[in-house]
């Protein structure tokens, strides 16, 4: 469930890949199916992952859920969600909470990654059009959609555009991570591209595949981000514990 706010989903594999100064991909969040919830956004649950890039390093990230906001930009109460770590080399120093909301409306779980800190305060800020679907309520029922959004937007021209297909896998797997076995997880494939328009071409296309691992009732547990050239994932996140927020500490 990783993200950072100026730069969510796909940038992170251009730090690897492409050798972008941006920050990485977010983490998805997840909705429910029936009364198990593949991503509780309860305030106070709290994941650590260990995050694997490409050039072997190991870098720590964690993941709170705040509690409600109120999203001018939707119209709509989300859930703020922060995030800290989980880039290595330079990045590695921030230890700062970055935010990103998630809300609910119709059929899917949305994410907004345009707010930030200042002042202390929550601020949402503009950094391009569409909306990234992250799950559907039940992805039992529907298990294909698709998303086509901006990730940001500094100036006319100099956004990043980008274009995913996910589908839900129609059986469920169990997943061994640091955290333990988690079984009758909820796998979904992405497929993405990424238009990055520049002064020198039209626009250049650097396609991703993605793997996510959802657990009821814990979330995220596992999660690639693969190139279709490369044998080895770009990278690599996994759960090192989990608390729930609905039972304290």
């Amino acid at each position: 469930m990783r993200l950072r706010v100026q730069v969510p989903v796909l940038l992170c594999a251009l730090v690897a890949f492409g050798g972008c100064a941006v920050l990485r991909e977010s983490v998805r969040a997840a909705a429910a199916l029936g009364r198990r919830e593949f991503f509780p956004l309860h305030p106070g649950t709290l994941w650590v992952y260990e995050v694997h890039d490409a050039e072997g390093r190991v870098a720590l990230e964690r993941v709170l859920v705040r509690g409600d906001y109120q999203l001018k930009a939707q119209q709509t109460v989300g859930i703020v969600v922060e995030e800290s770590g989980g880039m290595s080399g330079d990045f590695d120093l921030d230890v700062s909470w970055h935010p990103v909301v998630y809300y609910r409306r119709g059929s899917f779980l949305y994410k907004y990654s345009g707010v930030n800190y200042v002042g202390g305060e929550l601020r949402e800020q503009t950094l391009g059009e569409g909306e990234e679907k992250v799950l559907p309520a039940d992805p039992t029922e529907l298990r294909h959609w698709e998303s086509d959004f901006d990730i940001f937007r500094t100036e006319p021209g100099s956004s990043y555009h980008a274009r995913m297909v996910s589908i839900v896998q129609p059986t469920r797997e169990a997943v061994h991570v640091r955290a333990g076995v988690f079984r009758e997880c909820l796998r979904v494939d992405s497929e993405s591209v990424l238009d990055s328009p520049s002064a020198r071409a039209s626009a250049q296309e650097i396609a991703f595949h993605y793997v996510d691992w959802y657990a009821p009732g814990v979330g995220l547990v596992k999660s690639e981000v693969r190139a279709p050239e490369r044998a080895r994932p770009i990278t690599t996140l996994e759960l090192v514990s989990f608390r729930d927020g609905r039972r304290g500490d």
